[in-house]
């Protein structure tokens, strides 16, 4: 977590320098943004890890590509903000005759506080909560048969693990509004966002619907950081 709160602090200061020598007013309505992320996911996988490495299985990484969408609406009269964000991650990682793929995703909603006095240039520290599906396939094995039929009737060469949770949500976004001149570039915003996704419950993994015990601990969400472009509606 020490990575997001550096980057968290560096674009809090940042944001508020810019924001108090700014003489745009703010404006007295609410503006809803829809907006779309990309970026990079750095999942808590390690105990995971571990233990698929004693099995014998390839390892995830612990990096990945982050997308996803969501709206977000500013009150200034309130000063706060309201985030609702879908966000996923997924890859494949193979080596000789093992692979893995995992795929992770949240969805969920924040408040936020919005600093300054500004709406050019906009900071917004938030939490809330979100839900998380995390899932993996790992192989150790090449398929028996290369054949459809042959590969369904031979022996299981892949294990499917998924899990799903509650996870709390502690971020800071800071953003520009007003892209050049036109009457579409004003509604046009552009920034950046950082945050913490951490575990609030530990479920049981499972399997085809069948509840496995014992698993190690897993947070599908970690330390993100993401290029955030949107639109005024």
């Amino acid at each position: 977590m020490r990575p997001t709160i550096l980057l968290v602090s560096l674009l809090l200061l940042l944001a508020l320098r810019a924001a108090g020598q700014s003489t745009s007013a703010v404006p007295p309505t609410k503006r809803v943004y829809l907006h779309s992320v990309v970026g990079v996911a750095l999942p808590g996988v390690s105990s995971l890890n571990t233990e698929l490495s004693n099995a014998g299985f390839l390892p995830l990484s612990g990096a990945y590509l982050l997308r996803g969408a969501g709206l977000y609406t500013v009150f200034p009269k309130a000063r706060l903000a309201t985030l609702v964000t879908f966000m996923s991650y997924s890859g494949t990682d193979t080596e000789a005759n093992r692979s893995s793929w995992v795929r992770g995703s949240t969805a969920g909603a924040s408040l936020g506080i919005v600093l300054g006095r500004t709406d050019r240039i906009q900071c917004i520290p938030y939490a809330g909560l979100a839900y998380a599906w995390f899932g993996t396939r790992v192989s150790k094995v090449a398929p028996a048969s290369t054949t459809f039929s042959g590969y369904l009737t031979g022996p299981t060469n892949q294990q499917s693990l998924t899990r799903e949770q509650v996870v709390g949500n502690v971020g800071l976004q800071v953003s520009k509004t007003g892209l050049g001149q036109s009457s579409l570039g004003q509604k046009l915003l552009l920034g950046l966002r950082a945050g913490y996704l951490f575990p609030l419950n530990t479920p049981n993994w499972e399997t085809n619907a069948v509840s496995l015990s014992g698993g190690p601990g897993v947070n599908p969400g970690g330390t993100y950081l993401s290029l955030v472009l949107g639109s005024a509606l």
